[in-house]
């Protein structure tokens, strides 16, 4: 794990104050060139009591002219980024798609970005690093990934911790991962593919790759860096 991953799992850990976090992930996003940061989210339950939370450095002008026009109702990215929890480039191909809002968002100083939706078992929220030039290249895309992946995922479920503080939820199941499952996850907060894992431990990739699965259904994951997030902010990876 790099210095930044733990010093900012450390703060999202510990944090109790919503600004002070989202500063350090600010911090963390220059790091990686983009300028700005982005998260919205919504708790999954009740479905008939929705509870939404925004935070953005996003300019008070584009704030404004964003609610003004309703585009939370058009934005191609937003559309495009909840049908799937994979990573959404804005591409030529998403800019393809209403114009006229990319040319806005252009005007006020964003034209480049990146974001995921991420799920856990409560909320949905969807991370966004963006900055105002600089084409992301495949070159940097490749660079980036991880890195990208693990900053919204410890957005997302450090915010949610602070977000749910309070709020009328069931009592957490306790979770208990095997010794094995926590070489894994470890391995995988440092960046390991699989194949690596197998290699460093001796085991078979369907191995490790069964120890996952058990992993993301214990933790309530759709993957295993979320998975390895999780498990690192609840204290279960050095116990």
């Amino acid at each position: 794990m790099s210095y930044w991953q733990a010093e900012l799992l450390e703060n999202a850990m510990s944090a109790t104050d919503v600004e002070l976090l989202f500063d350090s992930i600010k911090t963390v996003a220059r790091q990686l060139e983009f300028d700005y940061v982005a998260y919205g989210s919504r708790r999954l339950f009740p479905i008939t009591k929705p509870c939404l939370f925004l935070a953005n450095n996003y300019s008070p002008a584009w704030q404004a002219a964003y609610s003004a026009n309703r585009y939370l109702d058009i934005d191609p990215y937003v559309q495009r980024a909840m049908r799937s929890v994979k990573p959404v480039l804005w591409d030529a191909e998403l800019k393809a798609q209403m114009p006229e809002f990319w040319q806005d968002a252009q005007a006020h100083g964003l034209s480049e970005g990146w974001g995921q939706t991420l799920l856990n078992s409560e909320t949905q929220g969807l991370v966004t690093f963006a900055r105002g030039s600089g084409t992301i290249t495949a070159q940097e895309l490749e660079t980036k990934q991880a890195q990208l992946s693990w900053l919204a995922q410890i957005t997302h479920l450090g915010l949610t911790r602070l977000q749910m503080r309070g709020a009328d939820s069931v009592l957490p199941v306790p979770i208990e991962l095997s010794q094995r499952e926590k070489e894994i996850l470890q391995w995988t907060a440092d960046g390991k593919s699989s194949d690596d894992v197998s290699v460093i431990l001796g085991i078979s990739k369907r191995t490790v790759n069964f120890h996952i699965n058990h992993c993301l259904k214990k933790l309530g994951c759709q993957n295993k860096i979320a998975a390895a997030v999780k498990a690192s902010l609840m204290g279960l990876l050095w116990k």
